[in-house]
């Protein structure tokens, strides 16, 4: 796991942890250090505090076929701006390592 940064919808940065292809993946990180203390929660459950991040539902495969097993993703966004991006966009493709993913939803940032 990696740590990165993650900024909020109120311009607070905050840490986040992802594995390092998905954080290569999840758009540039804010450049302002970290001044805040609460923690990114990739998979918080509605009891955790913590942010959940504002982020994208990928699908694999790309164009599936009738045959293919589909599998499920989430990714974060770390900036507003890259969320609001062409990249981001529902349909569009986010390569992970070396697997392409489509994007089927996008998900807002909660507390």
């Amino acid at each position: 796991m990696a740590r990165g940064k993650y900024q909020s919808d109120e311009d607070t940065i905050h840490t986040i942890r992802l594995s390092t292809a998905r954080l290569a993946a999840a758009g540039t990180a804010p450049t302002a250090a970290v001044n805040s203390e609460i923690n990114v929660k990739v998979s918080k459950s509605n009891r955790e505090f913590g942010i959940r991040p504002r982020g994208v539902t990928l699908q694999k495969p790309v164009n599936p076929s009738a045959t293919d097993k589909i599998s499920y993703a989430f990714l974060p966004v770390l900036t507003p701006t890259a969320f609001d991006s062409d990249a981001f966009k529902k349909d569009a493709t986010v390569t992970i390592g070396t697997v392409q993913w489509k994007i089927i939803a996008r998900k807002p940032e909660d507390y």
